[in-house]
């Protein structure tokens, strides 16, 4: 009897905001690995996988960076009672004069509660502040590991980044991965044509918005894809036409191997949400198929898809009047400035979620 073929291995990235890393007692996993588990094991179900559980078909790996931001976080708000303090506090930590500025003038009335120190916060101390370098660092030090791991095993690599985590990733990956690299470099270094991931899938990928940032390499010409001399043999990259963070320089780049998808659906009025969109037919497809390895026909995705959009809680409104009600507070013109660029999507994301609540309310 032939050995059993290895789990493939899945690293999952998450995105803003606190992901508490103590697995569930229950069902042995983290937050973010129970965000994605739960939104595939949903859609599996309309796709004939009665019972199905990810967890169990491959090996979950995390790389939880809120952690440390949160540590920093908390240890700066104690000295800064209120937002504005806080981004004035962080101007001699290295926050540009005029970014600082424009911050404390939009954010000078609004709620400074926790959802602004663990989700704007982020953004801010991963794109300006030299913390993102340590978070690439370990992340680097991480996938070196999970190859490693993989050499020994015979294991598949893969990676699955959402929101801020599709920034991480593609940061991280254009500092690790070189052509000819040398292994014995004190940071570690991957070799482009060797070392290649199994599939990379990028939900929600605002790579382009924090480059704005930081301006590490171009995520639409960088080795973050599929093709000759990038990091995967497959890629794949998911929007929901109605999450906000993807309005402002949306990653639309060529994909050699792999597609992008788009997802016009809306059951949470947080559309940005990784549960939600591990549960859209297409990103879920993406997983089972390519990851796993599941075989799914055209017929059976289509029933799969339709099930998804009968869910009662989808807004059953035309998709032309939620387009149109959307439109009425998208501002998705680009701009190259910083702090202009923070400022559009905060207002941004508050516009979406009002109006995905009203829309909600009617129905």
């Amino acid at each position: 009897m032939p050995p059993a073929t290895p789990k493939p291995i899945v690293l999952l990235i998450h995105g803003m905001g606190t992901h508490h890393q103590e697995e569930n007692a229950q069902e042995g996993l983290t937050s973010t690995q129970k965000e994605v588990c739960d939104g595939v094991n949903e859609t599996a179900a309309h796709f004939g996988f009665e019972d199905y559980k990810f967890q169990d078909k491959v090996e979950l790996h995390e790389f939880n960076y809120s952690k440390s931001l949160e540590e920093i976080l908390l240890r700066d708000a104690a000295n800064a009672q209120a937002l504005i303090d806080h981004i004035t506090l962080l101007q001699g930590r290295g926050l540009v004069q005029d970014i600082a500025a424009k911050l404390v003038e939009e954010f000078s009335e609004a709620d400074s509660g926790k959802f602004f120190y663990t989700h704007w916060m982020d953004v801010i101390y991963y794109g300006l502040m030299f913390w993102g370098e340590m978070i690439r660092n370990e992340l680097a030090a991480k996938i070196n590991e999970l190859y490693i791991q993989a050499n020994r095993t015979g294991q598949t690599v893969n990676v699955i980044a959402h929101s801020l985590g599709t920034a991480v990733l593609h940061d991280t990956l254009v500092k690790l991965y070189r052509k000819d690299a040398d292994i014995r470099a004190k940071a570690p270094e991957l070799d482009v044509d060797i070392f290649k991931f199994d599939a990379v899938i990028q939900i929600a990928n605002v790579s382009r918005l924090v480059n704005i940032l930081n301006g590490i390499g171009d995520p639409h010409t960088s080795v973050v894809n599929s093709g000759p001399h990038k990091c995967s043999k497959r890629f794949f990259n998911f929007f929901n036409e109605f999450d906000p963070f993807t309005w402002f320089k949306r990653w639309d780049a060529p994909i050699d191997t792999g597609y992008s998808g788009r997802i016009t659906t809306v059951r949470n009025i947080n559309t940005h949400d990784l549960t939600e969109y591990a549960a859209a037919p297409t990103v879920c497809y993406a997983i089972m198929r390519n990851i796993v390895g599941e075989s799914i026909s055209d017929a059976t995705y289509r029933l799969g898809e339709q099930a998804h959009y009968d869910d009662e809680r989808n807004l059953k409104k035309p998709l032309e009047t939620i387009e149109t009600e959307f439109n009425k507070v998208r501002n998705s013109q680009d701009t190259d400035d910083r702090g202009l660029a923070l400022i559009r999507l905060f207002r941004a994301v508050q516009d979406a979620m009002e109006t995905a609540k009203r829309l909600r309310e009617e129905f």
